[in-house]
Formats: structure tokens, sequence, C-alpha cells
């Protein structure tokens, strides 16, 4: 029997990278101040800096009356600079995305350790 005639969950290889990714989405609302979200715990900082990056990508549009929503997911367990880096990247362009009306998610895809 092949997959999808009753013999069992089709097992995929474990995708690679997906770890080592941060997802960065922005969303705009009317009132100022920007709020972060995520479907966990983040590392420590990194939800700080997605604020101040939100908040500074909107000033520097010339947009800093309005606020919004970052929804971030971001790995654990690796350096808290390269976190921040990358966070700060990833929040930054999601903003510029969603002011200029492109899809509002990025990702930013982490170098691995050499």
């Amino acid at each position: 029997m092949g997959p999808g005639s009753g013999s069992g969950p089709v097992l995929r290889p474990p995708r690679r990278g997906a770890s080592r990714t941060v997802h960065a989405r922005f969303s705009v609302r009317e009132t100022p101040g920007v709020t972060v979200g995520a479907p966990g715990r983040l590392p420590y900082g990194v939800e700080g800096t997605a604020r101040r990056t939100a908040q500074r990508a909107l000033g520097e549009a010339g947009r800093g009356y309005l606020g919004g929503h970052v929804e971030l997911r971001a790995p654990r367990g690796l350096a808290p600079r390269v976190l921040r880096r990358a966070t700060d990247r990833a929040v930054a362009l999601a903003v510029a995305a969603t002011l200029h009306g492109a899809p509002p998610a990025t990702r930013i895809r982490l170098r691995p350790r050499t």
C-alpha cells in the first residue's frame, strides 16, 4: 500500500533551517504604541528589541503617530546578539513592507555557526 491509501501517516523529513529563522509580521493600528506577541515565550531581550525597532521604523517613515502589533517567532538557544540583530532586521523589513502595501510578513534566516 502506498501513502494516502490507509497505510498510516506519511512522515516527512524535518525541514532544514526552520528552527534558525526569525519570523516577523506587522499590522498597523491607528492608536499609537506597539505591542509584541508570540506563540510562546521569547528569548530575553527580543521583545523589547522588536518594539523599539517597530517604533523607530514608523518614525523614520514619517508615521510615528501610528502604532501596530508585531507577531514574532524566534528560535531559542542562540546567542542573544545574533537574535537581537535578526529581530531588528526582520521587524524593520516587516514594518516597511506593510507601509508600502507588500505582504506584511518577513523571515530572516540565521547563519549556522562555523
